[in-house]
């Protein structure tokens, strides 16, 4: 529990706790909504910063042909760009939250964070269900012309039994995950964000 927590937990308990002004509570909840951006934007540079490692750390299918290449570091390069704009944006709202002392472009901000953090969120999970789409598409495809096109509805079978599972456990970790960082900081952005609102009224 931060000190703006225990301030408002005693306000109208404790009749000797020191009374603060409505500025002096302004500039706490400023102060936290800029910390928590702040970790939102961190947080966000090292998963970038891992998942670039790990592509360089793990091995490329040697099996591939340059046209699949070239289609796997298209879309890894895509991904990428996605995800530094996010980050770009997010860097933008704190450092605007850092940099303002006006309620209402807080408040905005806030609003913006929010948004950004909810479409960074649905992007990483539908690229992973449409990638693992992909993937399993490409094995199809990959049996049909190199084999033939029994084999191709056998694999076809394949990938919906053994594909399906995958990407749902995957996206039910990843949903657990960003519920985990994510959604914490940007409730406590929402907490934040109502109390700055009745401050105004």
């Amino acid at each position: 529990m931060d000190g703006l927590d225990l301030l408002k937990q005693h306000w109208n308990n404790d009749d000797r706790f020191p009374k603060i002004n409505k500025e002096e509570i302004r500039h706490m909840l400023h102060q936290r909504s800029s910390s928590i951006i702040k970790w939102v934007f961190i947080i966000s540079l090292i998963e970038l910063s891992v998942g670039i490692i790990l592509g360089f750390i793990l091995p490329m299918d040697q099996k591939s042909t340059s046209f699949e290449s070239f289609l796997d570091i298209t879309f890894g390069i895509a991904f990428k760009a996605v995800i530094l704009y996010f980050i770009y944006r997010f860097f933008k709202n704190y450092r605007l939250i850092k940099n303002t002392t006006n309620t209402k472009t807080l408040l905005k901000t806030i609003l913006k964070t929010r948004q950004s953090v909810d479409n960074y969120i649905k992007f990483n999970i539908y690229f992973v269900i449409f990638y693992g789409a992909l993937a399993g598409l490409k094995e199809i495809v990959t049996t049909i012309i190199n084999k033939s096109v029994a084999e191709g509805i056998i694999m076809t079978f394949l990938v919906l039994i053994v594909f399906t599972p995958v990407i749902l456990i995957v996206t039910y970790l990843l949903k657990r995950y960003y519920h985990i960082l994510y959604r914490r900081l940007i409730n406590k952005l929402d907490n934040n964000y109502e109390e700055l609102n009745r401050i105004e009224k």
